[in-house]
């Protein structure tokens, strides 16, 4: 007989807890990476070239007829926030961003609503490496363990979920393994294998923070770190996923909506 999935929060305590998770870690994320906090817009002019690449949701604004597109990510016009203030190689801008992806599936791990801490950072091209890329993720997975262990100490009854180690693989090996596979089916199956272990999967100047939520049972991406080194600046930034965080820790059977 299958197990029925018994939630370990009522809805409303997960609420309260989702909070927590926001003021512990905005502060944090912003000392980490020595960044200052900016407003996130929720829509810019369709002609701007400052939305993310993708599929984006138009309308025009009745006033002045001028388009405009949703937010479908923010790290190009983070970037252009580094221009506009100037910001020094070692820091940066972060933002809440909610953002509207109509290519992405709506299932218990992924939403067209994307909540996260997007943030970018300059950085100097004599260190835009895959050892510098590594180590921001290592940086970025501490403060996730950080924020659990904080909702364990005011949640006790919660189990930790996030493993204490951090594997660091790239892309290419993990096909020479498992050549016959997909990228999304090879991670699933390192993943399941290999539960008590995080994965930080590297590609071309980008990364991924992956975990196994046995909730689900299948893979859960909970950050994406990518150095960019296109004019007019450097930088290396990315997203942290609020809600994948939130169902993680908060051992829930979806995202919170």
């Amino acid at each position: 007989m299958k197990e029925i999935f018994k939630p370990r929060l009522l809805r409303e305590t997960a609420e309260i807890a989702l909070t927590e998770i926001k003021r512990f870690i905005e502060p944090r994320l912003a000392e980490e990476f020595s960044l200052r906090r900016v407003s996130a817009p929720l829509y810019l002019p369709a002609d701007s070239g400052l939305n993310d690449p993708g599929e984006a949701v138009r309308f025009r604004l009745p006033g002045t007829g001028q388009e405009v597109e949703i937010v479908n990510g923010l790290n190009r016009w983070l970037r252009s926030q580094l221009v506009r203030y100037d910001i020094a190689p070692g820091f940066g801008v972060f933002t809440v961003m909610n953002a509207l992806r109509p290519d992405e599936i709506e299932n218990a791990t992924t939403s067209p609503h994307i909540s996260a801490w997007a943030w970018q950072q300059v950085t100097d091209p004599e260190k835009a490496t895959d050892e510098y890329l590594v180590g921001a993720g290592k940086r970025l997975y501490r403060l996730l363990c950080e924020t659990e262990d904080m909702i364990i100490s005011i949640l006790p009854h919660l189990d930790k979920t996030l493993p204490s180690r951090l594997v660091i693989l790239d892309t290419a090996t993990l096909a020479e393994e498992h050549p016959d596979q997909s990228q999304q089916r090879r991670e699933y199956e390192y993943l399941r294998e290999h539960p008590s272990r995080a994965l930080l999967m590297i590609e071309e100047m980008n990364s991924r923070l992956l975990v196994w939520n046995k909730v689900v049972g299948r893979p859960l991406t909970l950050a994406d770190t990518r150095i960019d080194l296109s004019a007019p600046i450097g930088s290396i930034g990315g997203n942290l996923l609020r809600d994948q965080l939130a169902m993680q820790i908060l051992h829930q059977p979806h995202l919170l909506r």
